[in-house]
C-alpha cells in the first residue's frame, strides 16, 4: 500500500468496504414494501418516517423510498440513500451481534431531510432504529400460540 493509500484509508468511516446491502438485508419485491406499509409501527421525526413490521427471516431487510419531491436533483436522493445505507448497516450489525429481532424496515425521508446535513440525518435515524428495536423487543415472544417467558 502506497502513502496515498494508506492517507486515504485513514479518512474513511467504520463501515469502509461495505458499500452495498446484500440481497438478503434489502425489501426487493412490492409485496414486502405492501406488508410494510399495511401493517406497520412509525416513527416519525422532521427528517424520516420509518415503518417497521416483524419479519420471520434471518436478519433485518431496509427498503427506501426517496421521491422526487424531496429533492430534484438526484445528487441529494442518492446522499440520502447513502446516509440510510450506511446508519443501517451499522444498526443491523450490532442488532445482530446482540440477537435481537428481525424487522422489515421502509424509510421515507421528509421535504426537510434534503437541506439537513449527514451527522443529523445519522443522529435522526439512530433515534429511529432505538425506537424499533424497543418497540420489537417490549412484544412477547408466541411460538406455536404459546407465549414464551422473557429473561
Amino acid at each position: 500500500m502506497n502513502a496515498i493509500d494508506g492517507a486515504a484509508g485513514a479518512e474513511k468511516h467504520t463501515t469502509a468496504g461495505k458499500s452495498t446491502l446484500p440481497c438478503t438485508q434489502r425489501l426487493l419485491k412490492p409485496t414486502d414494501f405492501k406488508r410494510v406499509f399495511r401493517k406497520n409501527q412509525a416513527s416519525t421525526d422532521r427528517c424520516f418516517r420509518v415503518l417497521s413490521h416483524a419479519n420471520d427471516g434471518v436478519c433485518s431487510r431496509l427498503g427506501m423510498a426517496v421521491s422526487r419531491k424531496i429533492d430534484p436533483k438526484a445528487v441529494g436522493r442518492n446522499r440520502i440513500k447513502r446516509v440510510t445505507r450506511e446508519s443501517f448497516r451499522d444498526w443491523a450489525a450490532t442488532q445482530r451481534e446482540a440477537g435481537g429481532p428481525c424487522v422489515d424496515i421502509a424509510v421515507l425521508p421528509r421535504y426537510g431531510a434534503a437541506t439537513i446535513c449527514n451527522e443529523q440525518l445519522f443522529r435522526s435515524l439512530e433515534m429511529h432504529w432505538s425506537r424499533i428495536e424497543s418497540r420489537a423487543n417490549d412484544k412477547p415472544a408466541i411460538k406455536n400460540g404459546q407465549q414464551q417467558e422473557q429473561d
